[in-house]
């Protein structure tokens, strides 16, 4: 099954027309299995995304925009071979015998080239030729004595490593290899001595003092001086791949079993709260039964609203952005509607529950259009959740005074929620934004949606972050 490419590069175009003459492309993002792009705005959930770019969101491939053309198309080759080959045991399983006879063409090499160079002078040319082969193999090569130190090291080996080529002569193996890997690997020696073949995978310490897992062969020559040869390839990136893979798989059932759960806890409540609204209504109530059946309404509409935000956060980190508009009118409108009290209750994060607990003022300094690819859907919950979960925490300082400030700024659209005359310890604003991070279990809810509201401006390429001075605390939003 070979993999299919969708791309999008405005900025490299000789890249673009290599891709072409390499691999399955599709003109439709949704039956890819990998996107190629250099604009983060198209990245898509639930596939592999290799991001021709320096500043790369977590959890997805990154390419030097920096390299030439060749080396950039080598690293996307080396990304999507790993892909297409990392979930299926018989392309492993091709994978490993093509390495054997890799390693046995290797071997074949080298001990061509020794052979070569035991001879007189008039084959000098061609025992560089030779050397030159080896220097360009797509695998490490290192050959080592029986005491186990390098006697020979490929150009590869440097370039995976970082050690220089003629330094690493002379260097103990052993010692760059992981202390809870050596005897596995004295283990294999022991076997290539008998069965003159066997492939492991092991940490390697790099000059920088990193360790790269590899995945090696190794093979013993038996000729006038006996020594082994190490065949190997970094597949550090490759696991980092299928790790990455395998949190989305995870992501995708968790949130799945989210929503399923949220939706039957949901019709449990509406189904209770009949039934007390009923009750109630047949029941003789006095001022202190009154006062009770008061708190358990608020109670049912607090499970609710805490059910239907963790919903919220669930269909946020797996949301999709569905279309290309004006952002900066839409947020506009919606920002009057919550200024005017105008809004309908869809997607409104069940601020009309406070109406009567803020004022609001906004200043909106220029109507330039500002599009991009996102949700009208959750951009209009973020700033929902800002206004009435800053109302439910701040609540000792009801009614609440905002201003809403929006401008464009360096190509940016700057959206500031102003609040004025509040008050907040510095430790609760350094994990505002972050769920599962609370100083306060007991006050974790009370923040929940602004945790949502980040997450769905990090969705949109967006960061948020809070300013607090002595005059009260900002919400700062780029787009």
């Amino acid at each position: 099954m070979k993999a299919a490419v969708y791309k999008r590069l405005s900025n490299f175009k000789e890249l673009d027309a290599e891709l072409e003459t390499c691999f399955r492309i599709t003109d439709d993002m949704d039956e890819a299995d990998i996107v190629v792009t250099d604009n983060t705005e198209f990245i898509k959930e639930n596939k592999l995304n290799i991001i021709i770019s320096e500043n790369v969101p977590e959890n997805h491939v990154s390419i030097n925009p920096n390299t030439p053309t060749a080396y950039m198309l080598e690293d996307i080759k080396l990304v999507i071979k790993t892909y297409s080959i990392s979930p299926r045991i018989d392309r492993i399983c091709f994978l490993q015998e093509q390495n054997a006879l890799l390693s046995e063409a290797n071997k074949g090499l080298v001990e061509l080239y020794n052979l070569i160079d035991n001879k007189n002078h008039q084959i000098e040319f061609l025992k560089t030729k030779l050397e030159n082969i080896i220097n360009s193999a797509g695998e490490s090569i290192v050959e080592l004595n029986e005491e186990l130190h390098i006697t020979y090291a490929n150009q590869k080996f440097a370039d995976t490593t970082g050690y220089d080529r003629q330094g690493a002569v002379g260097t103990d193996f052993l010692s760059l290899i992981h202390t809870q890997d050596t005897n596995h690997f004295k283990d294999t020696l022991n076997l290539v001595a008998t069965e003159k073949t066997a492939n492991l995978q092991m940490r390697l310490r790099a000059e920088n003092g990193a360790y790269i897992t590899v995945n090696a062969y190794a093979t013993m020559v038996t000729n006038s001086i006996p020594h082994y040869e190490i065949i190997f390839e970094d597949i550090s990136k490759k696991l980092l791949i299928e790790q990455h893979m395998k949190k989305l798989e995870e992501k995708a059932i968790v949130a799945g079993f989210s929503r399923h759960l949220s939706h039957n806890i949901l019709n449990a409540l509406t189904v209770a709260a009949g039934f007390l609204r009923k009750i109630r209504s047949e029941s003789e109530v006095n001022e202190q039964q009154a006062q009770k059946w008061s708190v358990v309404e608020h109670k049912c509409r607090l499970i609710e609203e805490i059910v239907t935000g963790y919903n919220d956060y669930t269909n946020a980190i797996s949301m999709r952005l569905d279309e290309n508009f004006d952002v900066a009118g839409f947020l506009r409108s919606v920002i009057e509607e919550v200024r005017d009290k105008t809004f309908s209750k869809n997607f409104s994060a069940f601020l009309y529950n406070f109406l009567d607990q803020y004022t609001m003022t906004t200043e909106f300094k220029d109507n330039k259009e500002f599009t991009m690819h996102g949700s009208r859907m959750f951009l209009k919950m973020a700033v929902c959740y800002i206004i009435k979960d800053s109302i439910r925490f701040f609540d000792e300082y009801v009614p609440l005074r905002f201003k809403i400030t929006t401008e464009e700024q360096k190509d940016k659209f700057i959206i500031e929620i102003r609040l004025h005359d509040v008050d907040v310890d510095t430790a609760i604003i350094n994990t505002m934004l972050q769920p599962w991070n609370h100083q306060v279990l007991s006050q974790s809810f009370d923040y929940w949606g602004i945790v949502i509201s980040n997450v769905i401006v990090e969705k949109h390429g967006g960061t948020m972050h809070l300013r607090k001075d002595s005059a009260g605390l900002s919400f700062i939003i780029e787009l």
